[in-house]
């Protein structure tokens, strides 16, 4: 059986606010858990969507000089075969997996699904639990502080006890059409922010399925 197609709503070489060193950031798009106050809820309907196989998207990950790959969305966990192939393929070519999900690594734990349990397996670190904006922090690639940071495997092990430090900041990056996207996990009120400097300066934005025009 051919293995799924991912659904992708954008991809980000070279990021260094979601996970150790250097990483290619996959945004799947798809989530349906509505998390109230989601940081990335335009991603979590339907929107521009780029189709690719395990391993199309593999390849061009290791093209790359990036560390390895952080999957975020939206929910890599809904689309859990597609992630778990891609990341089997970038594991064996030495790149590290991460990998964020509004599920509990209890719940995926019980789940019993063969390829939530395969990307588990292929996982080195998990940030896991829903954003609760009642509860928002400034931790290590964390949101809220009911979300954790797990070490699976000895891969980052020097990372155990040191996870509490804040957090890294957000990017913004554009494209070549003069589109914005900010990767990271933001400060409260970053994006009234980030409309008000904009407009100071005269410049109109609005969000595009995710991408700031």
């Amino acid at each position: 059986m051919d293995a799924p197609h991912l659904q992708i709503a954008h991809v980000l070489h070279g990021c260094r606010t979601l996970g150790p060193g250097s990483r290619t950031v996959v945004w799947v798009r798809g989530c349906s858990r509505r998390c109230p106050g989601c940081i990335a809820a335009a991603l979590q309907g339907e929107g521009p969507v780029r189709e690719l196989t395990p391993e199309i998207l593999a390849g061009h990950i290791l093209e790359t000089d990036d560390e390895g790959v952080t999957f975020s969305g939206g929910e890599p966990l809904e689309q859990a075969e597609g992630v778990a192939r891609t990341a089997r393929i970038l594991r064996e070519a030495g790149r590290s997996v991460m990998v964020y999900t509004g599920y509990t690594l209890e719940d995926l734990q019980a789940d019993q699904g063969v390829w939530v349990e395969e990307l588990l397996s292929q996982t080195d670190l998990l940030v896991d639990g829903p954003f609760d904006r009642t509860r928002q922090v400034d931790q290590l690639w964390r949101g809220s502080s009911n979300q954790r940071v797990h070490v699976l495997g000895t891969r980052f092990h020097e990372l155990v006890g040191v996870l509490d430090q804040p957090g890294v900041g957000v990017e913004v990056h554009t494209d070549a059409e003069g589109r914005l996207f900010w990767a990271g996990v933001p400060p409260a009120g970053f994006a009234r922010g980030l409309l008000r400097a904009a407009e100071s300066r005269g410049i109109e934005l609005s969000v595009n399925a995710g991408v700031w025009a």
